[in-house]
């Protein structure tokens, strides 16, 4: 179906109008309005090994954890944030406040995700813990290694630990291990979404089960309580690179700025961040009303047209080619 456009020449198909109209109907007393910090993982081994041609190796396992360059990242983002609440004056004050106290720190199940959320954000995670939300998952691919999951409920946290275990044993921080698990075993991950198989079958997933799930996604977003005006929260969201420039695509305005046509249809770097500002509209559609990288994140620049044409069909932040979804 051809996306129509709604409210900030925000691109929806009909069937999501509909759905997400249907589904806002009883939310009304929801909060009108969110701040979600959006986060890439740190690079994980599947990630290391394609970018070093060499994927055959990873294919006997599912659901990776971070190599040793996305442990560093993450490492990095941490003191990223501890430097940034250091500083006096700081020119994204209103934005790095709400990230130094956020009312939820939540994440996609898979392990990359969790890892990169108990390291980069240990020292911000609220003492209701970590949250998983089973609809921030990567979207799965056919056969998909790196979108099949192999945990539920409580083994999930046992085999994050597991893998944070074996990438600190390995590197040249082994020293720090224990310190490092110790602080892991304070963090309550809270595993409610996911007691049974969360990831979808071996054939993949199809356009609209990718659709339904980012709209529960953003359900699950709005539902968030807690210091924003109106009653809605400040939400760290450690996910996928498809699922956030997919959410961009679909929800941030079209503009001419940089960022935003970056945003809508480029990878964001692991361990990046972008702050979002999402509004709900009357009708009940979540419309991103302000994006921002955060922390010296750099986003790639978008492609340009050529002889009128927009971007190729592999940087539609959909993954479908459609020319609607194309950025100029």
């Amino acid at each position: 179906m051809a996306p129509q456009e709604l409210s900030g020449n925000v691109n929806l198909d009909q069937g999501a109008v509909k759905n997400l109209m249907e589904t806002q109907l009883d939310q009304k007393d929801l909060p009108p309005e969110q701040i979600v910090f959006f986060v890439r993982h740190g690079q994980s081994r599947w990630n290391a090994a394609q970018a070093n041609l060499s994927p055959l190796g990873m294919v006997w396992e599912n659901d990776h954890g971070l190599s040793e360059d996305g442990r560093l990242e993450a490492e990095e983002l941490r003191q990223k944030l501890m430097d940034a609440k250091a500083r006096v004056m700081n020119p994204q004050a209103t934005w790095m406040t709400r990230i130094f106290d956020p009312d939820v720190v939540c994440s996609s199940p898979f392990t990359r995700c969790l890892e990169t959320a108990c390291i980069a954000f240990k020292d911000f995670i609220p003492k209701s813990g970590l949250e998983i939300f089973r609809e921030a998952r990567e979207h799965k691919k056919l056969g998909g290694f790196d979108s099949t999951g192999v945990a539920c409920g409580k083994d999930i946290p046992e085999r994050v630990r597991a893998e944070l275990e074996a990438v600190y044993q390995a590197s040249p921080d082994s020293e720090r291990t224990e310190a490092v698990l110790k602080d892991f075993d304070t963090i309550h991950i809270d595993t409610s979404t996911v007691e049974d198989e969360w990831w979808g079958g071996m054939l993949g997933e199809s356009y609209a089960d990718i659709d339904e799930n980012q709209q529960a996604l953003m359900r699950r977003l709005r539902s968030m309580r807690g210091s924003v005006a109106g009653g809605g929260a400040a939400t760290v969201l450690v996910g996928h690179s498809y699922c956030i420039r997919s959410i961009f695509d679909a929800y941030l305005p079209s503009s001419a700025t940089p960022d935003a046509a970056s945003l809508r249809s480029k990878a964001l770097p692991c361990c990046g961040v972008v702050g979002a500002r999402i509004v709900w509209t009357d009708a009940g559609l979540p419309v991103i009303r302000e994006a921002i990288p955060l922390l010296a994140t750099h986003l790639e620049p978008a492609e340009r047209e050529v002889d009128g044409q927009g971007s190729r069909a592999s940087s539609c932040a959909c993954g479908r080619g459609k020319v609607d979804c194309v950025i100029s």
